[in-house]
């Protein structure tokens, strides 16, 4: 069904089943050296498009339509593109900042700029003229910012900082693969919530069957009131079962600053070195202070319009080595809920996300479901937090409202007819989490 709708759409886009097909574009786009930040932004979109496509298919795909190398390879292919992406973009990065004295700000002498769409944020600081009296910088176009070390005002550094507004790295977590400290307690809980798993994870799907299948949401809410035995979350790995991604991921990093192209009568004349292309300092670098401390990095981020954030975020930074989500190390967090934004300090510069309780709207404090007609319902979900309302026809559904303190939100995803699958997705991404997963009960 993907492929025959690939021809339809007869879009030039390359079929991301088909082995050659989508080895062929990567491989071209690999080989494409003449690179710059808004040309990868462009063809982003392009690439996000064929990761949804694959991760659409291996969620509704039946076992039956689709082999286990199959599985395999949609994965292996969706892992691929999501890293030749970002390596795109960090080299676009170094492209720019070969020619970062052409940008150079008349009133600092300073380098920087702000690029951003739909899926992305790019903004990058240059350090041109080595004066402390520069050495905080404040985005005005995304509203992000950064003050530096005393030593690095002083250095030929660049900060770059890539906010997108998807999520390539969770993915990636050991945590995710069952690297718990406490597994006696998942072997207690495993036999139980293997037997509430049918009743979990049908509950979104159960308005596409018979009417008689809403009980099974009594069921549901009467689990989710147990206080079954929680398992201790780990003091600085971050559980992604318990605490989520939420809107999207911000990658800070520090550069040694390219040499600078300059004017010699009528040449054009740069430093060539032997570590050109290797410009990236080490993620969580930072400076020592003269007593031989670490100093710290202050980092403002401002908090995407689209998501909703109904308690103070949980700052936390990739641990690149043990692939995971870590706490430690981020200070002085400071939340400003109506500006929406958030202040905090680091030992250095990280990958950064923001992450909100996985559960915090459950369980549901009261649901109704009406017919409108012949196949056509309307879902309302009264949360902790919001109530929400669904509208149901035939196999699709559309969000009708998110109504959080007397106040309609989120309305970039309501007025939508979509899948369930769609806008069970689109809900999670803006913050609305109210699916309940086979784990749930040992945090509800």
């Amino acid at each position: 069904l993907l492929q025959w709708e690939h021809y339809l759409s007869c879009d030039g886009t390359p079929d991301p089943t088909v082995p050659q097909e989508i080895n062929t574009f990567m491989s071209l786009w690999h080989d494409d050296q003449d690179q710059d930040v808004q040309l990868v932004m462009e063809k982003e979109e392009v690439v996000l498009h064929l990761v949804e496509k694959l991760e659409f298919l291996l969620l509704e795909a039946a076992p039956e339509e689709i082999t286990d190398q199959q599985r395999d390879q949609y994965q292996e292919v969706i892992l691929q593109l999501q890293v030749l992406l970002h390596q795109k973009y960090n080299d676009a990065t170094l492209n720019l900042l070969k020619i970062a004295s052409m940008y150079e700000d008349s009133e600092t002498g300073n380098m920087h700029t702000v690029l951003k769409d739909k899926n992305v944020t790019f903004c990058i600081w240059a350090n041109l003229k080595n004066k402390v009296r520069y050495k905080d910088h404040v985005f005005q176009e995304a509203g992000h910012a950064f003050v530096l070390p005393m030593s690095l005002a002083l250095s030929s550094v660049a900060v770059r900082l890539l906010h997108t507004h998807y999520d390539h790295v969770s993915p990636l977590s050991a945590s995710l693969k069952g690297t718990s400290n406490n597994t006696d307690d998942i072997k207690e809980t495993q036999e139980e919530t293997e037997k509430n798993s049918e009743i979990l994870d049908g509950i979104w799907l159960f308005f596409m069957c018979s009417i008689t299948k809403v009980l099974r949401l009594s069921i549901l809410c009467a689990l989710l009131r147990e206080e079954p035995g929680g398992r201790k979350e780990a003091p600085q790995v971050v559980d992604l079962e318990q605490l989520v991604p939420l809107g999207g991921v911000f990658h800070i990093s520090l550069l040694q600053l390219p040499p600078q192209a300059q004017d010699v009568g009528d040449w054009t004349m740069v430093e060539v070195r032997e570590d050109r292309d290797q410009p990236w300092c080490p993620p969580g670098a930072a400076p020592e202070a003269e007593d031989g401390t670490q100093e710290a990095v202050q980092i403002t981020l401002r908090l995407p319009d689209n998501v909703i954030y109904f308690k103070v975020p949980v700052v936390a930074r990739w641990d690149p080595a043990g692939q995971w989500w870590r706490t430690d190390g981020i200070s002085k967090i400071t939340y400003e809920a109506e500006e929406k934004s958030i202040t905090f300090s680091m030992g250095g510069f990280s990958t950064v996300a923001l992450l909100q309780d996985a559960h915090l709207n459950l369980p549901y404090q009261a649901w109704e479901l009406h017919p409108t007609g012949v196949d056509e319902g309307l879902f309302t979900v009264t949360a902790v937090f919001a109530t929400i309302q669904i509208q149901i026809k035939d196999n699709q559904c559309m969000l009708s409202s998110v109504v959080v303190e007397e106040e309609e939100v989120l309305s970039h995803i309501t007025g939508k007819w979509m899948s369930p699958l769609a806008l069970r997705a689109a809900l999670k991404r803006a913050g609305v989490n109210i699916f309940p997963a086979e784990y749930s009960p040992k945090y509800v």
